[in-house]
């Protein structure tokens, strides 16, 4: 079984979307005869635009078909045509609105088929959104209402009683009361990439990620430099990854800001071919690779969400697993996505070199893809075809465990892939009670520890974030020694990198004495960070205190527990001591 990505698999899966696009566009088609005949009758004139559309210009009908924000629409109103408690949210959108968009998807076609008509669409907000062109402002008190769009002689326009907005001739440019949906493009040795960027859509592709809303042209301009930076980088150095995109990716939605080296990504399998990125920070030196491997990572997930809706990879269960990229704990399809996505991160690191950052990056997400897969070979609830990719993937990923990278490279990936797990563990595990409550009264009576702990209880905790503290300081320590030293030297380095405490970068510095001291000055305090204790523990053993050391790191919960009952603050680094100390832990 084939685990990269190429251009006919693209076109596979992208045939396969646009089948089950139009299944559901009969899905809506049937619905609508339950609806008031006002708005059944608007919907049934919508579809015969789209087929007289589609006899002038089929090739009109599949691209807007494939637009992301029409998925989203059709997936949408089908799951709440689906729901069967008949609620409906404070806030959604009328029904009607949200069937008349057909009437919007249907008009697109038509103004890029280049036929004449006229069709009825909602106003939503004062705004018409015209799939794959772009969005219409016109002057209305009410939040719902009507418009006519019209095509006549070439000429299109949205229209209310007393006012109308005419498109320019080509709509991707803006022009009074219009707004033109944006291409970015980029060509480099014969290949070229085509995005639109979606800012003005009204439908979110992920919920709780919404967009940067309508950029300015400077903003879109710089979107522009990154994107052709970045492709000339991916067709040379990595033209099967940019052969696929070049196919299959058609959307990119900008997101706000968030932190240096923190982006925010993110896909939707509503949205083939969609990707949601926030903008890239401004390293110039490693912006085009970081830009790159991040929409490798992420159309990866979109072939995979296509390859699930042909054929399930797994059963539905209610198990949730350790994931090295996440701060939750994760279901089993989180798990069979992210170690499909991150082979090929690390295949993308892995061909850019064994030092500085793609060395580090490489050492760090083939650890994290050999974690994934151990722990779903093993699950029995993959089906055939997914016991097929883990397998394929293991085989692929195999070699990658004995080929060298950097010495400094390999131990900051250790020390950040050792750190996450750990801290992991003390946010989203916990012992047995009466357990941890014996050791408390044994720590308070000056016994010994009992006997080894029974296996800990999953308890996911809401309020873990941030746990790549400590792999997002290893890097910036590769791209920006300078801004690392200064965050080194600074009292509050938390208020710049959120997550962030002086003994984190301490031991990212190798400072491993001073990280201890640090540590155990935090956990000195009530409400301090859990992953602390996983740091003190990473930092004990570096002081060679490797039994203490590994009870931070191989059980942080206990401590945790432990601590929480005691009614002072313990001395974090004699507690860790004194549970080294217990029979059969692997430590004494």
């Amino acid at each position: 079984m084939a685990t990269t990505e190429d251009e006919s698999a693209v076109d596979l899966l992208l045939s396969v979307e646009y089948s089950r696009r139009l299944l559901l566009m009969r899905a809506i088609l049937d619905a609508a005869d339950d609806l008031p005949e006002a708005a059944a009758a608007g919907v049934r004139e919508a579809w015969q635009l789209l087929e007289s559309a589609e006899k002038r210009a089929p090739e009109a009908l599949r691209a807007a078909l494939l637009d992301p924000q029409v998925g989203l629409w059709a997936a949408t109103l089908f799951r709440r045509l689906s729901r069967t408690d008949g609620a409906v949210a404070g806030q959604e959108v009328p029904l009607w609105v949200e069937f008349g968009f057909l009437g919007q998807f249907a008009a697109a076609v038509a103004i890029l088929a280049g036929a004449p008509f006229l069709m009825r669409v909602p106003v939503r907000e004062g705004s018409v959104f015209l799939p794959g062109l772009g969005r219409a402002h016109l002057d209305t008190a009410e939040p719902w209402g009507t418009a006519e769009v019209r095509a006549r002689d070439g000429v299109v326009r949205v229209a209310v009683p007393g006012e109308a907005v005419t498109l320019p001739e080509d709509p991707e440019h803006d022009a009074p009361g219009w707004e033109g949906l944006r291409r970015l493009r980029a060509a480099h040795a014969g290949l070229s990439l085509t995005l639109t960027l979606d800012d003005l859509g009204p439908y979110q592709a992920v919920t709780g990620l919404a967009a940067s809303g309508r950029l300015a042209p400077d903003e879109f301009d710089h979107w522009q430099r990154r994107i052709s930076a970045m492709w000339s980088l991916l067709v040379t150095d990595h033209r099967a990854d940019a052969v696929a995109l070049s196919a299959g990716l058609s959307s990119l939605v900008p997101l706000p800001h968030r932190e240096r080296l923190r982006s925010r990504t993110a896909s939707s399998s509503d949205a083939f071919g969609c990707v949601l990125l926030s903008e890239p920070d401004e390293d110039t030196e490693v912006l085009p690779a970081e830009l790159g491997v991040t929409l490798v990572h992420e159309f990866r997930h979109t072939l995979l969400n296509g390859l699930i809706f042909l054929v399930p990879l797994f059963e539905e269960c209610g198990d949730l697993f350790y994931a090295p990229w996440r701060d939750d704990p994760r279901p089993l399809g989180g798990l069979v996505h992210g170690a499909y996505a991150f082979s090929g991160v690390a295949r993308y690191w892995r061909a850019r070199g064994t030092d500085g950052l793609a060395g580090y990056e490489f050492a760090l997400w083939r650890d994290a893809v050999q974690h994934a897969l151990t722990t779903l070979r093993s699950h029995p609830l993959l089906t055939p075809l997914g016991r097929q990719l883990v397998e394929a993937l293991t085989e692929q990923s195999a070699p990658w465990r004995d080929e060298p990278v950097g010495e400094r490279e390999q131990a900051l990936a250790r020390l950040a892939s050792a750190h996450h797990q750990a801290a992991w563990r003390a946010h989203h595990l916990r012992p047995p009670t009466a357990y941890a409550e014996e050791l408390a009264r044994g720590w308070e009576h000056g016994r010994p520890p009992a006997d080894r702990a029974p296996e800990p209880e999953l308890h996911p905790d809401p309020d873990a974030c941030r746990l790549d503290t400590l792999a997002l300081l290893a890097r910036l320590s590769i791209v920006d020694p300078a801004e690392f030293a200064r965050l080194l030297a600074d009292d509050a380095p938390e208020s710049e990198v959120r997550g962030c405490g002086p003994a984190d970068l301490a031991l990212v510095a190798g400072e491993a004495e001073t990280a201890v001291k640090l540590y155990a000055e935090e956990l000195a305090v009530p409400d301090a960070r859990p992953a602390a204790w996983a740091g003190l523990g990473l930092a004990l053993t570096e002081c060679g205190e490797r039994d203490a050391g590994a009870v931070l790191t191989d059980s942080p919960e206990l401590v945790v527990a432990v601590s929480r009952l005691l009614p002072g603050r313990p001395d974090p680094v004699a507690l860790a001591r004194w549970l080294a100390r217990r029979p059969g832990c692997g430590c004494a």
